[in-house]
């Protein structure tokens, strides 16, 4: 006895004889963790922090060109002094620059911005950069996650523009007070302003200039402290009190008193208090509304922020709203939020009663408890590290417990099967838990190491696709880590307490009982003769086959899951120069024939489909994708159709409305339309999108538009619509001053250039303050005289002569002449290179990736002019970098897993065996892929094949380390020194013997991790909260999860599938062919 005696795993045998002590531990976890998952914040994605830091800088009534040698050059060239910048990316438009700095992730965004915010600083001193900026440069964090709104609130009703405006407010100061909330921002009605316009032929008449009615205002509206006077011995503060109480008083202002003749200001201007120039307009259905974008707090639980905010929303209607007006919210990621986060919830309650269902199937009643207790005590103890870690509950730390809830259960069912199995060999429960742990304990720990190391390369995962990707291995490591602590602690003190073994029934034949027989009869037959190398080269040959289809018959390849629309954007960009009036008008014919178009899908007069159509027009309209854009958008709009949920749509896509509102948009004149959805995960660029960089602008241009002419006529398919980020077609009235005669006739270029900007632009000279908020007074002409050329090129610049004291005025015309030209819309720049992008969306039924290798074709016989860079860029840019990054990762993990082997056997043969049942496992991932037509997704395909590779070593492990045991034991009963070799029918009995004792494990942790998965790669949904609360399952099959975890599952299951073969057959035959062959080289040194 004592020669066969297994070494016992102390840690085991203590928490066997410390039953009372992992009893509390246990009960810590899972307190611990049912607090830590009800307290953990819930979102849609990881939030991405990325140290990426944006300068803006507005400098209204400048032209991209000025504001590009101004400003941004100026800014740039400090910034890039920086050590640690990626990339800069500068965007200059007429009156706006803005500037995104990437840096590498070995800066926090903290640390960014403070370099970027010393670089601003020492650019600003310079002596050429603009003193006459409205503001300083804002520097701030660029933060994804408050970035895009979370939902809108829109107001509307039989109310004045200027109620729906104060109730908003009072909306946004509650809304912004909560913790949730970064900010809120209002559309669809304007601050206001009190608006000096001036009759420019009164102002001239009177002698008078901008600089004296500006003089007469801001000296007139001030307070001014003059200090302290003492009388009495009080000290009493002297203070001048000035400012206007009433808006409106300041029309009775004297600008000018000469010679006994009295001007007051209402004699030569019009003072209104009114709403500044429209810069948005916002529509719900076509009605006009006035909406609130909130935007959420970084790192803060939407559901939370949700929540509050309905909560503020249904205390103002009952208490301070009148009831007849209308709220509603749309665009409310809450909602999606909560049902992805609620269908991963139930995909891992389904994929446990899966597994338990199959776990009692095989090891009865109790033991199927024993090892199905893992599972939750897994997640609990995972939440719980998690929730000191700060994660936040998203879709991709759900997505790693579907993934890892099969495996959970892997290493409880070596260790209750093993223990069994001395238990029913007439070992005492305790001494067999001891003994059974022990004798597993090593190889389930080096089965478990060889899965973390298969993910461990993703943690290392740069850019901004590896912070979005790397919860997804952290939590695998954490959740695996747990079950090896579960398996090896609390399972060995449970199984010493409850387990029994079942009597035998001799007369009784069970199921599996004929499943070992028959695997028994097969493997024996499987070892014999030349069967084991037909059966090896067969497996070799197809991997070759699968791999020879692959080429023949490629599949699609995405890089990132092609999931159904949420949402339908339709972006609509007029010329430059387009007024937001003019935009505003034919953005409601577009808006109409959408509506009209949408109606198909209402019955009853309610649509069972779309749940609200919103209209945008100018500010915050741009296409995301496109990156940060500052400034004003007159010229853009954009129009929002929302759907309801995925198992609302009465089986109608929204790919379908989506493919079918960009038929209905084509063809409207003079307009760029694109309609597009929201992307999932992290910014990646457009699926088509080529630079032209260079230095010349007007070059760079003129290439990128025979470009695209060039694409154009090759009539690639698949491509929407080629466009160009920037255009030549900006209107512009270039005004040229003659020096010579100006100074002559005592004006100066400045004079000049400040008078239009006034009269035309405006010029905010003061502020009216009342008792809630600060307005600015802004005087320039009246409309009809600013918007008419003759008026402005004609007008007087008006000043008091040095040398005479004499009033003296000067008409624009008589020292300078104007010329009609058109300008740059914008000019961008990457990495201090102007560029120009060409881009588009690819159609739905084509692949980007084949597009844009079509296009790479023809562009090769594309003549570039000298000095010009053509590069292709954005999503597929990204693809290949990732997937050379993944190839790596893969690359990395199988020889971690290789290293682990090796000092696990101490044998480089073992290792090499189950190495090479890992690269066969990709017969199943391709071959599934070939059959079933599938999409290959650079991301989720190549992340599942990683895993895949952690996950097959599990089982080759556990067999061939029982194998070893199975002949160590077989020299002892024969009496044979331990290093020598078994004969060759020995050396079968032994495998066999090895396969037939772990075929249950095997097969229970292939089939266990395979139906963890189904669910979600199936799409089975089942809410099992309604089920228990409503008797209603709410049962559906899709949905958003299966289209975007879907790849990653399938290839898993795909390949491990195959790979269960490989363990069962291939593995032992390996391990016999070459136990062999080193035998019969023994035999010939010998």
């Amino acid at each position: 006895m004592n020669s066969n005696k297994i070494k016992e795993f102390k840690l085991s045998s203590w928490a066997i004889s410390n039953r009372m002590t992992v009893s509390v531990i246990t009960f810590i976890i899972i307190l611990g963790g049912l607090l830590s998952y009800t307290g953990m914040a819930r979102e849609n994605f990881p939030e991405i922090i990325v140290p990426q830091i944006y300068v803006a800088t507005p400098y209204p009534g400048n032209s991209a060109l000025d504001v590009e040698k101004l400003i941004t050059k100026r800014l740039e060239k400090e910034i890039n002094s920086i050590t640690g910048v990626d990339k800069i990316t500068s965007n200059s438009i007429q009156g706006y620059s803005s500037i995104v700095v990437e840096f590498n992730f070995d800066y926090t965004p903290a640390e960014a911005l403070q370099k970027v915010k010393d670089k601003v600083d020492v650019a600003m001193a310079d002596t050429d950069f603009p003193k006459d900026l409205q503001s300083e440069p804002s520097v701030t964090e660029m933060n994804f996650s408050e970035r895009i709104p979370i939902m809108n609130i829109n107001l509307s009703g039989e109310f004045s523009m200027d109620q729906l405006k104060e109730y908003a407010e009072y909306l946004e100061d509650e809304i912004e007070e909560l913790s949730e909330v970064s900010s809120v921002d209002i559309r669809g009605v304007q601050e206001k302003e009190l608006e000096i316009a001036v009759d420019l032929y009164k102002m001239e008449a009177s002698m008078i200039s901008f600089t004296d009615i500006e003089n007469a205002v801001k000296f007139e509206n001030m307070s001014v402290t003059g200090g302290d006077i003492l009388e009495n011995g009080i000290r009493k503060t002297v203070r001048v009190t000035g400012e206007f109480a009433d808006p409106l008083g300041v029309k009775d202002l004297i600008v000018k008193q000469e010679k006994g003749n009295i001007v007051y200001l209402r004699d030569i201007a019009e003072v209104s208090f009114k709403e500044q120039e429209k810069e948005s307009f916002a529509r719900e259905y076509m009605q006009p509304v006035v909406m609130l974008d909130v935007k959420k707090r970084g790192g803060q639980n939407l559901l939370k922020a949700s929540a509050k905010i309905d909560k503020i929303i249904s205390k103002a209607q009952k208490s301070i709203f009148p009831k007849s007006l209308i709220i509603s919210k749309t665009n409310d990621q809450s909602n999606e939020t909560r049902t992805m986060v609620s269908d991963l919830e139930n995909s891992i309650i389904l994929g446990i009663i899966l597994v338990i269902t199959v776990l009692y199937f095989f090891l009865g009643f109790r033991n199927a408890l024993f090892v199905g207790i893992a599972i939750p005590l897994s997640m609990f103890l995972s939440f719980t590290i998690l929730g000191f870690m700060g994660v936040t509950l998203n879709t991709m730390v759900l997505f790693s417990l579907v993934i890892a809830l099969g495996m959970l259960v892997d290493n409880g069912i070596v260790v209750v099967e093993n223990v069994y199995r001395l238990m029913d060999e007439g070992y005492p429960r305790i001494q067999a838990a001891k003994l059974g742990v022990g004798e597993v304990a090593m190889p389930i720990i080096a089965s478990t190491a060889t899965t973390l190391a298969a993910f461990f390369p993703l943690i290392l995962w740069e850019g901004i696709m590896g912070e979005f990707m790397r919860w997804l291995p952290i939590t695998l490591i954490i959740v695996l880590g747990s079950s090896l602590f579960v398996a090896l602690i609390i399972n060995p003190m449970l199984i010493s307490v409850y387990m029994k073994v079942m009597p035998k029934q001799d007369s009784k034949v069970t199921f599996i009982t004929k499943l070992e027989n028959l695997y028994e009869r097969f493997l024996s037959y499987a070892l014999k003769g030349k069967k084991p190398i037909g059966i090896v080269t067969g497996t070799f040959g197809l991997l070759f086959l699968a791999i020879l289809l692959m080429f023949t018959f490629p599949p699609k390849i995405l890089f990132f899951p092609n999931t159904d629309a949420k949402q339908v954007f339709v972006y609509v960009e007029y010329p430059i120069g387009t007024d937001i009036e003019e935009t505003n008008t034919i953005s409601m014919e577009i808006e109409q024939d959408i509506e009209t178009y949408l109606k198909k899908y209402e019955v009853n007069g309610e649509n069972f489909l779309i749940t609200s159509v919103i209209g945008q027009v100018g500010e915050g309209t741009a296409d995301p994708s496109r990156g940060q854009e500052g400034g004003k958008t007159p010229n853009k709009a954009r129009i929002t159709i929302d759907f309801v949920k995925f198992q609302d749509r009465e089986g109608v896509s929204s790919e379908t409305v989506l493919k079918e509102v960009r038929e209905l948009l084509q063809g409207y004149p003079g307009v760029s339309i694109v309609v597009d959805k929201p992307s999932d995960g992290p910014p990646t660029g457009p699926p088509i999108n080529i630079e032209v960089k260079g230095d010349d602008y007007e070059l760079i241009l003129e290439t990128a538009n025979a470009l695209r002419a060039f694409i154009n006529t090759s009539n690639v398919a698949g491509i929407e619509e080629l466009k160009l980020d920037i255009d030549q077609g900006k209107p512009e009235m270039i005004v040229t001053v003659d020096r010579q005669k100006a100074r002559r006739l005592g004006v100066s270029t400045g004079q000049i250039g400040m008078n239009l900007r006034t009269a035309l632009y405006g010029k905010e000279i003061s502020t009216f303050k009342d008792a809630t908020d600060d307005y600015p007074v802004n005087l320039r002409l009246k409309d009809e005289m600013r918007y008419n050329k003759y008026a402005l090129l004609n007008q007087k610049i008006t000043f008091r002569n040095q040398s005479d004291g004499q009033i003296k005025q000067v008409p624009i015309s008589a020292v300078a002449t104007s010329e009609n030209t058109t300008a740059f819309s914008a000019i961008k720049r990457i990495n201090l290179d102007r560029v120009v992008t060409v881009y588009s969306n690819v159609l739905n039924d084509y692949n980007p990736t084949e597009v844009n290798d079509k296009i790479r074709e023809i562009t090769e016989k594309f003549e570039i002019p000298k000095n010009i860079e053509v590069s292709f860029t954005g999503e597929q840019e990204e693809q290949a970098k990732e997937m050379a990054f993944l190839s790596k990762a893969l690359l990395i993990a199988v020889l971690l897993i290789f290293l682990i082997l090796v000092a696990q056997f101490n044998s480089a043969t073992t290792p090499i065996i189950i190495s090479i049942s890992v690269f066969l496992s990709l017969i199943g991932v391709l071959f599934g892929l070939l059959i079933f037509r599938m999409d290959f997704v650079v991301l989720m395909t190549m992340i599942g094949i990683i895993s895949l590779a952690g996950i097959v070593v599990n089982n080759a492990i556990v067999l061939i380390d029982y194998i070893n045991l199975t002949i160590v034991r077989k020299r002892r009963v024969l009496e044979l020194p331990l290093d020598s070799e078994l004969t060759p029918d020995l050396l079968i009995s032994c495998v066999v013997e090895g396969g037939k004792t772990r075929l249950r494990p095997v097969l229970l942790t292939a089939i266990t991790t395979v139906l963890g998965l189904l669910p979600l790669a199936l799409g089975i949904n089942i809410n099992f909260r309604t089920l228990i609360t409503e008797l209603n399952p709410n049962f559906y099959i899709g949905g958003e999860n299966v289209a975007f975890w879907g790849p990653m599952g399938w290839a898993i299951v795909f390949g491990l599938t195959f790979a269960t073969f490989l363990t069962l057959v291939v593995v032992p035959i390996l391990f016999y062919l070459i136990n062999n062959l080193k035998a019969k080289k023994l035999k010939v040194t010998s």
